[in-house]
């Protein structure tokens, strides 16, 4: 169905001079409109074309800043009276997820609905601390949630990516930053890594984490088979 609605919006395109159409249309998604034949078919020979060629840059970063997140905690905190320390929580928040929008909100509802719940944290002001901050990101870390299964989705669909990934994560090696690179290319398109200095470096410390517990876990279930089938 996809397809059948890219071959229309195409259509539509080559035919502009003969029949009115759209004047622009907006494909907003985690993927390259170059990259989804790599999605959707696996010939190696139709891998990288594209079949549209109208793509534009997307240049808007969708991350959030340091400053951003202060602005969201006021208004949180304008509107609960918890007496936290915005500049420091904020400062953490922007620390251990570079600002992915999804990982903010995530620590900041848990603190807000599940942290204050614990034992040892009778508030919500007990909550917006550092100490509730670091009890926060160990929940998310061992959650489940779409954007872990999507994330370890991608490392099975991608070898190159998980071999990267892997990379980065064990061996400590510089691995410099190129974008013609295709294993490279897939890991920045879905946000795996970052282009720090021309060398890659994982997005942020909860994806680090997360990703160096899977790989180990299954380390140790290698381990396990290994020593059983001794």
């Amino acid at each position: 169905m996809f397809l059948d609605f890219l071959a229309q919006l195409r259509a539509y395109y080559i035919d502009r001079d003969v029949q009115p159409t759209f004047q622009s249309v907006i494909l907003a998604g985690i993927y390259d409109v170059k990259n989804l034949k790599r999605k959707i078919r696996k010939d190696e020979e139709h891998k990288v074309n594209s079949p549209w060629n109208i793509a534009s840059d997307f240049k808007v970063d969708m991350s959030f800043s340091k400053k951003d997140i202060q602005g969201m905690l006021k208004e949180y905190e304008d509107d609960y009276y918890t007496g936290m320390d915005m500049e420091e929580l904020s400062g953490l928040l922007y620390d251990y997820t570079s600002g992915y929008p999804f990982l903010v909100s995530r620590l900041c509802k848990l603190m807000d609905e599940e942290v204050s719940r614990e034992d040892g944290f009778a508030s919500k002001s007990a909550a917006w601390t550092n100490r509730g901050f670091h009890e926060a990101v160990r929940m998310i870390l061992l959650e489940k949630n779409t954007l872990f299964e999507s994330l370890v989705g991608k490392l099975t669909d991608y070898p190159e990516l998980n071999e990267i990934i892997r990379t980065l994560l064990f061996t400590g090696k510089t691995i410099s930053y190129n974008a013609d690179n295709p294993a490279v290319d897939i890991a920045e398109m879905f946000g795996f890594i970052r282009n720090h200095n021309r060398k890659i470096q994982v997005a942020n410390r909860i994806f680090e984490t997360r990703l160096y517990n899977l790989y180990l876990s299954e380390e140790e279930l290698r381990n396990d088979e290994i020593l059983k089938a001794v």
